[in-house]
């Protein structure tokens, strides 16, 4: 199984991956901030059942993900469970935890790798 090595990996995955039918009429913002060597900002744009990623940082965000790279990394590989990681305070969201929640579902991601 390919493990991703970087975010910009993880992210073509989620384009890859991402299910237009489940995402209906949602509209929203994500920044994804993550911190540490080849750490960066990320908007990830859904809008009429369409995603879109773009490297910087959205001038309005629903929801608000901070991590490090490493972390990240390790929740993309299937080696740290997302909740545990914001139940020990290694990620962090600002805004919407329903549309945290929410975005887990228009996702079909393999366990780790790109599948």
């Amino acid at each position: 199984m390919t493990r991703f090595q970087t975010p910009q990996e993880v992210l073509e995955a989620v384009q890859r991956h991402f299910l237009p039918e489940k995402a209906g009429d949602m509209q929203a913002v994500v920044q994804l901030h993550l911190t540490g060597e080849g750490g960066g900002d990320w908007a990830l744009t859904l809008a009429d059942a369409a995603l879109q990623i773009s490297p910087g940082v959205a001038d309005e965000a629903d929801l608000v993900f901070t991590s490090t790279v490493e972390d990240f990394l390790a929740m993309a590989n299937g080696e740290l469970d997302a909740m545990k990681a914001y139940f020990s305070g290694k990620v962090r969201f600002k805004g919407s935890l329903r549309l945290a929640y929410r975005l887990a579902d228009l996702f079909r991601m393999p366990g780790g790798g790109d599948g």
